[in-house]
């Protein structure tokens, strides 16, 4: 008996063991630990932490359009050898000149449609986060947002629609170094405005090696080596590049607003072709002339310095900001205003505004038939952000921009003077959606040397220019 219930119980135990092992091979009916992504705190609203990794990323755009409009200009236009603007149409026929008029000479509407990706990643080290940030936007442009081809007569329109992609930052920075595409160094002043501005900006960045030294209170220092070729209106002339872009600036930041000055210091290049002629391109506002003096090919030191300020302005509404900024350039005119898109005096945007007007200017002007020098210019500016209500805003702005090419005995462009002021409003209705509309007006004066008494008798048409444009903006960001 006692054999008999050892053999069964002994059979229970195996088969419980045996159904235990069965079980741990079955499904489990308990679900898995869920996986939440984790918010990121250290670096500022909307940074997570991507599942796995220390580091903390952001994704951020907008989707904008825009449409602008130009009134159309009655534009006296003069043909003649020796002028080549498009007020002053060049006939390689006659050295007669002939006054007559035309009305829109140019596209008067245009469109763009643009979206932007941002996504900044960070990750902690004990010497600061390292960071990699990428900035990236596509364009779709037509009309006067794209005035690219002309007649014989000057008229000037759109091809078509163009499409394009520009990567404005692709940068790594860490322990106060930037290296890849990031943010131009001198250029100060707010980018918020619809129209050109009468100051500098590098809307598609600018390719560099920088370092920032956080000196305490608020104070930093900032020297970088730019690329020459991103400021496009300092770039050597028909010859290889040979040297970068030093940039530097100092700033301080407080609860009132900031500080700065700042600096560059860059070379002009040219160089005589096999006959002793000087060698230009056609961007450059310089005309080949012959010479024998093969002496003259050097390289000829530019500069350019600045100060920018801002002031908070709570005590008039919550947010109103103003901007001031002061400039001089000796043979670097990237610091005066844009040399992209956006730029007022020497760019298709001054054609747009101005109805046809082009001022083609470079960073040296020929003053012989062997000699060049600098283009030296200066600039003053200010801007004023107002808050009407929490969703109601205003930006306005006024500058002056003054370009003085070297007195010469064979070129004909002499000093231009510009005047910008710009005001619009804006309305949002929800965080992060605008819906403004702005007006621009501009005057510009030209001065010419060596002028032909044919072009003089006829009344210099052309040298003296006003116009306005507006645009509507709708924008939202993420």
């Amino acid at each position: 008996m006692t054999l008999t219930k050892s053999l069964l119980l002994g059979s229970a135990a195996t088969l419980v063991a045996v159904a235990g092992a069965q079980a741990a091979d079955l499904p489990s009916k308990k679900a898995a630990p869920a996986t939440y992504v984790k918010v990121c705190d250290a670096y500022g609203a909307g940074f997570f932490v991507i599942p796995g990794t220390d580091t903390c990323v952001k994704v951020g755009g907008y989707v904008r359009a825009e449409y602008q409009y130009v009134p159309s200009q009655k534009i006296n236009r003069v043909d003649g050898t020796t002028q080549t603007t498009n007020f002053l149409v060049t006939s390689a026929s006659t050295n007669t000149f002939t006054t007559y008029t035309h009305e829109k000479t140019q596209d008067q509407t245009g469109y763009e449609m643009r979206g932007r990706i941002d996504v900044d990643a960070r990750t902690p080290t004990a010497m600061g986060p390292a960071r990699t940030f990428v900035r990236l936007r596509a364009a779709n442009t037509s009309g006067i947002r794209n005035t690219s081809i002309a007649n014989a007569v000057g008229y000037s329109m759109s091809a078509g629609s163009t499409t394009g992609i520009t990567l404005e930052s692709a940068s790594v920075q860490w322990a106060g170094f930037t290296f890849g595409v990031a943010p131009e160094n001198y250029a100060m002043m707010p980018s918020h405005f619809y129209n050109a501005n009468p100051w500098t900006g590098f809307p598609n960045g600018m390719k560099q090696i920088a370092y920032t030294a956080q000196l305490g209170g608020g104070l930093t220092a900032t020297v970088a080596l730019e690329d020459r070729r991103d400021h496009t209106m300092q770039a050597a002339v028909d010859k290889p590049s040979t040297a970068g872009v030093i940039v530097g600036n100092v700033r301080l930041d407080q609860s009132w607003g900031f500080a700065a000055v700042h600096g560059m210091v860059g070379n002009n290049d040219y160089y005589l072709n096999n006959a002793g002629a000087i060698i230009t391109s056609a961007s450059s506002g310089m005309t080949a002339l012959s010479g024998t003096n093969a002496a003259d090919n050097k390289t000829k030191s530019a500069y350019a310095v600045g100060a920018t300020v801002s002031f908070k302005l709570p005590m008039i509404a919550a947010g109103d900001q103003l901007w001031l900024t002061a400039n001089y350039s000796d043979g670097i005119l990237s610091a005066l205003l844009s040399g992209g898109g956006l730029s007022n005096v020497n760019s298709a945007a001054n054609k747009r505004l101005l109805g046809g007007l082009v001022r083609a200017d470079g960073a040296m002007s020929v003053t012989s038939a062997t000699t060049v020098d600098n283009v030296s210019g200066w600039n003053v500016a200010g801007a004023f952000t107002h808050y009407w209500a929490a969703n109601w805003r205003s930006n306005f702005s006024a500058g002056y921009i003054e370009i003085n090419p070297s007195t010469s005995t064979v070129t004909t462009w002499g000093k231009g003077q510009l005047q910008v002021y710009t005001g619009g409003l804006i309305y949002s209705p929800v965080r992060n959606l605008d819906i403004g509309l702005e007006v621009q007006y501009a005057n510009l004066k030209n001065k010419l040397q060596n002028a032909a008494t044919a072009f003089t008798d006829a009344g210099s048409p052309g040298l003296k220019e006003s116009n306005w444009t507006t645009k509507l903006r709708v924008e939202r960001s993420f």
